[in-house]
């Protein structure tokens, strides 16, 4: 089992809920040519990337998918109840998952969002309040990202009829369930569809690191040199 070292996060006087995390990695990857959630980004699979983004936050991990393909490693494999019929069946899949575990609800990620890390999970599950569910806003429409979402297992009941009037987008059940949304960030802003799109993400997540190594490097040096100061004080000092 894939578990949490923290809480999803909770806003002022709401008891942070205890989640499933749920990986969607049951699309064809038509575009891109071959499986997608096991191509490398930022050294790391995408289904790993999104796994690992889910753990910090999550009590349990799974990976949503009826693809005999589906890259296997330190993670559950979730079959889809309704295999083929699209996102919306993955999170009724996930959502029946969390109610028979006992847990509050999901938080479903899309395995081909690489740039989404686990502080945004966290911000985004702390969102939640006493809403249904909560995603972060994009441009573009809908303006809301639902598969880097939380729905409550209350939600379930909707996803099952939605379903069976015959709808499959993630969308129309945030939508039903009167979701919130949180500030966005750049990690939702990029999903990988082609070879071109990993390009760029490996392109975002290279220069994220540089910039976090060179943060990194200042407050070492910072940090280096009032010790060097005391140390020549020191000497001085001895020296009198």
């Amino acid at each position: 089992m894939i578990g949490s070292h923290r809480g999803a996060g909770a806003t002022p006087g709401h008891e942070a809920p205890r989640l499933l995390g749920a990986v969607l990695a049951g699309g064809r990857s038509r575009r891109f040519g071959r499986d997608k959630t096991a191509a490398l980004a930022g050294g790391r699979p995408m289904i790993r990337r999104a796994v690992d983004a889910l753990a910090a936050s999550c009590a349990d991990v799974v990976v949503v998918s009826s693809r005999n393909e589906t890259p296997r490693g330190a993670w559950r494999i979730l079959p889809d109840l309704r295999p083929g019929v699209g996102p919306l069946a993955g999170i009724e899949s996930a959502l029946a998952e969390a109610a028979r575990l006992g847990l509050d609800g999901v938080f479903v990620l899309a395995a081909d969002l690489p740039l989404v890390g686990p502080d945004t999970v966290h911000r985004v599950a702390g969102g939640l309040g006493e809403a249904e569910a909560a995603a972060p806003r994009r441009e573009g429409n809908p303006g809301f990202e639902p598969l880097c979402a939380v729905y409550r297992v209350t939600c379930l009941p909707a996803a099952r009829s939605l379903l069976d009037e015959g709808r499959r987008e993630a969308r129309s059940l945030f939508e039903a369930a009167g979701g919130v949304t949180v500030p966005p960030d750049e990690s939702t802003g990029l999903n990988v569809n082609t070879p071109d799109d990993l390009a760029r993400a490996e392109a975002r997540l290279t220069d994220s690191e540089a910039r976090l190594a060179d943060a990194g490097a200042r407050l070492t040096d910072s940090e280096a040199r009032p010790g060097e100061d005391d140390g020549r004080l020191g000497e001085e000092e001895g020296a009198s």
